[in-house]
């Protein structure tokens, strides 16, 4: 059921959805045409599609502790590491749109909340090497797979931060003010996203970056994207389904974008 009320949303929002040819915005024209619309070169993450094929392919057990929203696929503890990866790592598509916004931006600090087994993570990694990624996981034995396969690509420009996100996130998140770029993608509850949605505004500046991971997962998810969009304090929303990116800039024009991608 979970998965065909899904399926609807999408269909739903391929009818909402829009080109960029009608933005008057220079700024996100540009950002859309050039970055969300642009193409990524196999080899330039080569290595982590690589990577993901090894994952995908990975029949090994594992037991994972969930603090979030759970799984529309598969709630028990216990899991292959294969079904881990294909059903919480963003795809290729996704995957590759990161690496671009964080090559585009060129980002001095990210912060990533939800690392499973790192995919997303290496993405960031890759757009911009000389940055330090902090990312959260509370799952003790994704936070070992994830270093794994981060050291296997030889990042060394990863921070993993291991723990329930009410005990890690503001203690971090004090350390770290004016972030550049902020990727969520942890329980995935409409509380939970909305309370990471402030608490990311608190350690944000004008050109800060959030990315939303599967704003349209659950009607939860989806008013927790409704309150965000709303927020006096996001000016331009882009909405792609599977991700919502949001500018806080106060010199663009308050506008929420449905982008067809």
């Amino acid at each position: 059921m979970k998965i065909i009320k899904h399926a609807l949303r999408y269909i739903k929002y391929l009818f909402k959805s829009q080109n960029h040819y009608s933005i008057h915005s220079p700024t996100i024209y540009n950002f859309i045409s050039n970055v969300i619309y642009s193409t990524t070169s196999k080899s330039e993450t080569k290595e982590i599609e690589e990577l993901r094929v090894q994952l995908y392919a990975n029949e090994s057990f594992i037991n994972i502790k969930d603090y979030g929203a759970g799984s529309n696929i598969n709630n028990n503890n216990k899991r292959k590491i294969k079904e881990i990866a294909r059903n919480s790592s963003k795809n290729s598509k996704y995957g590759n749109l990161l690496y671009r916004i964080v090559k585009s931006l060129n980002p001095n600090t990210i912060f990533e909340l939800g690392t499973s087994f790192g995919i997303s993570t290496c993405y960031l990694a890759k757009g911009s090497p000389q940055t330090t990624i902090t990312t959260f996981e509370g799952c003790n034995e994704s936070v070992k797979i994830a270093s794994n396969n981060f050291a296997k690509l030889e990042f060394n420009n990863i921070k993993i931060i291991h723990g329930n996100f009410k005990d890690t996130l503001e203690k971090e998140f004090a350390r770290n003010n004016n972030l550049d770029l902020i990727f969520i993608d942890g329980n995935h509850t409409e509380n939970a996203t909305i309370k990471y949605f402030e608490l990311a505004l608190n350690h944000s500046h004008n050109k800060t970056i959030i990315i939303f991971d599967d704003i349209h997962w659950s009607k939860g998810m989806e008013n927790a994207w409704k309150h965000i969009t709303r927020s006096k304090k996001t000016t331009v929303t882009i909405d792609l389904f599977f991700v919502g990116i949001v500018f806080l800039d106060p010199k663009l024009s308050k506008e929420n974008f449905i982008i067809r991608f």
